[in-house]
């Protein structure tokens, strides 16, 4: 982990250096030049706040516009404007709000935790979806630490209302360049604006984590976003949806402070992904001081950019997963998985395998190094040719908008839902996995990370040792483990297990840069996980197997049980692509 930058010193390091060369430019040079090294556009925007910023924005959306191809850029720009045919004029809206608006700004409204989609400009609110201002609830904001790929930070300051409100933003500065033009953005800003560059070393690309550390006075609230920082992701173009999962934590009494051994497994995982991502010690001893009794039985799932070794690396990526999976009780069998993603990377049958086992709880490293040792051991053995078995594209959905859709949505083009075209037409890609994404409110696109996962728990009379691998075939010799067949587990212990069922919130994507690689490294001779972003979510139960409801002739549970807690907003079962292509975001259409 890189040590902390003094921002402030780098930016008048930098414009020392700039002045240097001018000076000598201007000796070495006569005539002086007539023309001068363009800069990037500034800007000076006064808030209600009194906070000035100062070209911060304008260096922002020049260092993320550079990501992107023009193609992508000119579709994002028409998110950006407010499209005129909206499905439901915005003066007929319903005017329902969630059940916090009626509780007093920074009280306890969500002290278990919530899912909600965020709000869409010209669509009824029926109490189920949310605002930025409603989270950040800015009249008793205090600091906000906030985390996301992209900004307008323009935008963004317009709902922080009070002067009082500090601001930490955590985001990607990929080059030394950028984080020094970040920081001279900052200079006339530093008495409430502080940035966190988490590390970009060792293979890193996408600083993609979304979460925020709201504090009040009486409580911490923590959102989990699957939405970056822009207009149009929090539904003010009525163009784009996304969901947050919130929940307020009261502050403990007389100034008190908790140990990290004595939180919850949750609290301990947030603690870990802020402590490798370079959040302030300051912030770090802030959230220490509020009660995590609340997020028992939730867990706080990460990947941490670069390499972990390890401990580490059964805590991140895709065996982090897992662990969750086990802490929370929720091995199963049998799963079936629903994933709403607005990116996909190059999948094959191998990774969906290996995603497979990690959302059934399977330990990933034992895993890996079972396969590795039967590998191994069968090295001389003559591979006989068998037919493909791609059965594991059967258990896996998911759902990512046709071309057709996009072109017919409120914005009828988007940047930010990605997918390679040379990648879904490779031979070895799972496009039967492929349903169309078709939100339940029309005509709006989607940047949700959402999964659903439901499967029959385990039979107590199998220990997770001896059942590690039975549903997560793949084509590679020495995958499959010894594991019992399905057949042989008791009938009785099997109708006594009950159903499984949870789901994922956050900014995760379907792809292996999202949950990481587990490699062996025969240097340290030990397995590491090789992430290239950085990512945060949580993992909520909604069956856990115990409840009394099992319904021996039904194996899974119905769809309808997220209903309460993380109620799909799109439609499920979704309809297959059936020759359709899916939507290229860097290509003309």
């Amino acid at each position: 982990m890189s040590a902390p930058l003094d921002l402030a010193e780098l930016a008048r390091e930098r414009m020392a250096r700039e002045a240097t060369k001018k000076r000598a430019r201007d000796e070495a040079v006569s005539p002086p030049p007539s023309r001068k090294t363009p800069k990037l556009e500034s800007s000076t925007i006064t808030f209600d706040s009194g906070a000035r910023l100062v070209s911060l924005s304008s260096v922002v959306d020049s260092q993320q516009r550079s990501r992107k191809s023009a193609v992508a850029n000119t579709a994002n720009a028409r998110l950006r404007t407010v499209n005129v045919s909206l499905p439901t004029p915005p003066s007929t809206e319903s005017t329902a709000l969630p059940d916090s608006a009626s509780r007093p700004p920074g009280s306890l409204a969500f002290p278990k935790g919530i899912v909600r989609k965020t709000w869409a400009l010209g669509h009824p609110r029926e109490g189920t979806d949310i605002k930025l201002e409603e989270v950040l609830e800015p009249l008793t904001l205090r600091t906000a630490v906030l985390s996301a790929f992209q900004w307008d930070p323009t935008w963004l300051l317009t709902k922080l209302r009070r002067s009082q409100t500090k601001c930490i933003f955590v985001m990607q500065a990929k080059t030394f360049e950028e984080r020094e033009q970040i920081a001279e953005a900052q200079v006339e800003n530093s008495s409430w604006l502080r940035f966190v560059f988490p590390s970009m070393e060792n293979g890193v690309n996408c600083m993609h984590s979304k979460l925020m550390l709201l504090f009040h006075l009486e409580k911490l609230r923590i959102a989990v976003p699957t939405a970056n920082l822009l207009d149009f992701d929090w539904g003010e173009t009525g163009v784009m949806e996304n969901s947050v999962w919130l929940i307020d934590l009261p502050r403990l009494p007389e100034g008190r402070k908790i140990e990290e051994k004595e939180l919850t497994e949750f609290g301990k995982e947030l603690m870990f992904f802020m402590r490798k991502a370079g959040y302030p010690q300051d912030v770090l001893d802030g959230v220490s001081g509020f009660d995590f009794a609340g997020t028992a039985g939730i867990a706080f799932v990460h990947t941490v950019g670069g390499m972990s070794y390890g401990a580490d690396a059964e805590r991140t990526g895709l065996p982090g997963l897992a662990r969750a999976v086990r802490n929370l009780d929720l091995v199963a069998r049998d799963i079936e998985i629903e994933f709403a993603a607005s990116s996909i990377g190059s999948l094959n049958d191998e990774y969906l395998s290996h995603f497979h086992a990690a959302v059934s709880g399977e330990d990933m490293i034992a895993r890996a190094s079972s396969a590795a040792s039967a590998a191994k051991a069968n090295f001389f053995t003559a591979k006989k040719s068998l037919p493909s078995d791609h059965s594991i594209r059967d258990k896996i959905r998911i759902y990512f908008p046709t071309k057709e859709t996009v072109q017919d949505s409120t914005a009828g083009a988007a940047g930010t839902i990605c997918l390679n075209r040379k990648w879904f037409e490779s031979m070895a890609f799972p496009r039967r996995c492929f349903r169309d994404y078709i939100s339940m409110r029309p005509g709006l696109l989607s940047h949700n990370k959402i999964l659903y996962a439901r499967g029959r728990r385990k039979a107590a009379s199998i220990s997770p040792a001896q059942d590690t691998q039975e549903d997560s075939e793949t084509e590679d010799e020495g995958e499959t483990s010894a594991a019992p067949s399905a057949g042989k587990v008791d009938a009785a212990a099997e109708r006594a297990s009950g159903q499984v069922a949870w789901a994922y919130v956050g900014s995760s994507n379907m792809s292996e840069s999202a949950w990481g690689k587990l490699v062996y490294d025969k240097k340290a001779k030990e397995w590491k996980v090789t992430c290239r972003n950085w990512e945060c979510g949580v993992l909520i139960p909604v069956l856990t197997g115990k409840e009394a409801n099992w319904d021996s002739t039904n194996d899974l549970a119905e769809m309808s049980v997220f209903d309460g807690v993380v109620k799909p907003p799109f439609m499920i079962p979704g309809v297959e692509y059936d020759g359709r292509k899916p939507w290229y975001f860097q290509e003309k259409h």
